[in-house]
């Protein structure tokens, strides 16, 4: 049977560099990806890639260093990012900046900069490309390109890992991949890469592994087989109960699990103060609806109870502010409002409460409370200072939202070198993973930690395709 030096598990931001690399050090190369194209997230991703040290910052007199980054990072993170994986992605950060601009990289002409979607980072390192994700895809593509015709990469689309094979207790000897065809195959090879990203897009094993329900895109090539393959030969998973969510989406359909990106309501107080306020199944609030950092809000809405707010109105505030659903017309609102399980209306806050599921005295006292406060212009007791106008014109509205998954938290455990661990702590020998499969939240831990993803991963990704070959 013939053996490939390696074997990468998925097409994406880390797999791409690390068949790259390894190839142009003379490895032959078997890269497997599951969807029908390359790209894996980066062809929705923002594109954020975060770097201290590039030849951008000095260009615009930034003095920054990886030891500064590794600061804002634990900072931002509260301490509960892994320290020892944080320094090995901000020290190998700036050398794939630099690799992606000699390759033809379309850096954005205002980067880098401060990019504050999250609590911001002390000093402007945030780089971009002029089409987000895609930008990143064309440089890895163009790269990938001549090891492709000429035979150093052998590329398998549409092409899902089954299963690892077994050399030993502590080896792998390749991989049991299902091709389009349907037939499952046995590929024989030196060196294994899991590189298949996270789980995001699976409700059950999501489900399995954080003991949550999962509410989100749901994307197909998030379906966690490289975890579940990895979990199966024995490897052990780290960073569990690390999930942090987005701050709120509704189901699109009834029972699918799945939020739409699109109809999601505008929660973000920066770009559209809130005129509603947001409550529990016990009718509390949790938080000040407008707290400016996403991670605030974030962290109080993991404290609730399946992760469940409703988004409570009444018929002025749905009349006289900004929209809440941009994406609404009258129309659709109306038959969203007699169909939809999540979206309720009544003519008042009791009969609001029991048509939603919520404590109807807890909502009760929660808008009294609120009209006082309106009232008197201030003092909300969880610091809300957007007060714009009281609960109490009928009909009342309700909207159930979810806290949405947008990564997954949990991944395999790796070691400094990337070399996956067992459970019992001893290394295997020649499997290594990389991106999303070790742990969305590994970088970045209970935050929202801007350009820890995409950089780390595809710098481990070329720093396992270099030390392959070494």
């Amino acid at each position: 049977m013939d053996v490939f030096d390696l074997i990468v598990l998925g097409a994406g931001t880390a797999g791409l560099p690390t068949a790259i690399f390894a190839a142009q050090r003379g490895m032959r190369v078997l890269l497997a990806e599951k969807q029908e194209r390359i790209g894996g997230t980066l062809h929705v991703a923002q594109g954020q890639l975060a770097a201290a040290g590039t030849s951008l910052q000095q260009a615009r007199g930034i003095e920054d260093s990886p030891a500064l980054h590794f600061a804002d990072v634990m900072r931002i993170s509260g301490g509960t990012a892994n320290p020892t994986m944080v320094r090995l992605a901000v020290e190998a950060a700036a050398d794939t900046i630099e690799w992606l601009r000699v390759t033809g990289f379309d850096f954005h002409p205002d980067c880098p900069a401060h990019v504050a979607g999250h609590e911001a980072y002390r000093r402007p390192r945030s780089h971009w490309g002029t089409n987000r994700g895609l930008s990143i895809l064309r440089v890895l593509d163009r790269a990938l390109a001549p090891h492709l015709r000429f035979s150093r990469v052998e590329l398998h689309l549409g092409t899902q890992l089954v299963a690892l094979l077994l050399d030993g207790p502590n080896r792998v000897a390749g991989a049991s991949l299902r091709g389009p065809d349907g037939v499952i195959r046995e590929f024989r090879a030196r060196q294994v890469a899991i590189t298949t990203g996270g789980y995001c897009g699976n409700p059950d094993l999501f489900t399995k592994l954080e003991g949550i329900p999962l509410y989100g895109p749901l994307p197909n090539g998030a379906s966690g087989e490289g975890v579940a393959a990895a979990l199966a030969v024995g490897a052990a998973f780290r960073n569990q109960n690390h999930f942090l969510p987005a701050y709120g989406g509704i189901e699109a359909e009834p029972g699918s699990h799945r939020v739409s990106t699109i109809d999601r309501p505008s929660l973000d107080p920066r770009k559209r103060p809130p005129w509603e306020i947001h409550v529990n199944r016990l009718g509390q609030r949790f938080v000040a609806e407008d707290a400016p950092l996403a991670d605030v809000r974030a962290l109080a809405l993991r404290a609730q109870p399946d992760l469940i707010f409703w988004i409570v109105y009444d018929s002025k505030i749905a009349r006289l502010s900004p929209p809440l659903l941009p994406d609404h017309d009258p129309v659709r609102m109306k038959r969203c409002l007699l169909e939809h399980p999540s979206y309720h209306q009544a003519h008042s806050i009791d009969e609001l409460a029991r048509v939603a599921g919520i404590d109807p005295p807890g909502l009760q006292e929660t808008v009294t409370v609120y009209n006082a406060t309106v009232a008197r212009g201030g003092g909300d007791p969880l610091g809300r200072s957007h007060l714009p106008l009281p609960l109490c014109e009928p009909p009342f509205f309700a909207l159930r939202n979810h806290g949405v998954a947008v990564k997954s938290p949990g991944g395999i455990d790796v070691s400094t070198d990337l070399r996956v661990r067992r459970g019992d702590g001893t290394i295997m020998g020649n499997l290594f993973a990389a991106g999303e499969a070790i742990g969305g939240s590994l970088l970045s831990g209970h935050a929202f930690v801007g350009g820890m993803s995409l950089t780390p991963w595809l710098s481990f990704g070329r720093l396992i395709g270099q030390r392959l070959a070494s």
